[in-house]
Parts: C-alpha cells; structure tokens; sequence
C-alpha cells in the first residue's frame, strides 16, 4: 500500500530564498528517509499567491512517515521554511480504480 504525506504551509520568505533552504533541507532529510520508505518528493507553490507552499512526498509504509514525522529535528528543518508550523496529512491509497 502507498501513502502520501502533505506539507502544507506559509513560506517565511520568498520563494527564491526558500527554495535554498528546502533544498539543503531535503538534502539532509533525503539520505535518511529513503531506507525508512520514503519514495518520492514534489513541490509546488500557490499559482495565485506564491507564498504558499505544498509538497507531497510519496511513502510505502506507515512506520516511517511516523518516525521522520514526530522527529522534533524535522520540525527544527521546517521553522526555517515556514512560518509556524506546517499542516501534514497523510493519506492512504485507496486500491479503487485510477489512472
């Protein structure tokens, strides 16, 4: 079974400086997650505003996405991008027909 995880939140600065800094972050994060099923990672802004960010990280198993998750070092990572914390939601496959 997949899940996905969302991240969604207000970005602290502009985008071109955030995009810096979410990219050492998953840097760090990367080489971490993969082992524990983490097996993809996209971005995307707000098209109306620009500051408002999204990001769904695609997982194989629900252990990891806990672990990484409650990790208070991510929440550190996240405090440089966003301005409070963001909103994560996970959600599960649901096996019906899609394509």
């Amino acid at each position: 079974m997949k899940f996905i995880v969302t991240v969604r939140g207000t970005l602290k600065g502009s985008p071109e400086q955030i995009s810096k800094i979410h990219d050492e972050i998953v840097s760090k994060i990367s080489p971490i997650s993969r082992p524990m099923g983490s097996v993809g990672h996209q971005t995307y802004l707000n098209a109306q505003s620009g500051n408002e960010f999204m990001s769904i990280d695609t997982w194989d198993n629900m252990g990891g996405i806990q672990k990484l998750y409650s990790d208070p070092n991510l929440a550190t990572e996240f405090a440089k991008m966003f301005e409070g914390q963001p909103t994560v939601t996970v959600w599960s496959e649901t096996g019906w027909f899609h394509y």
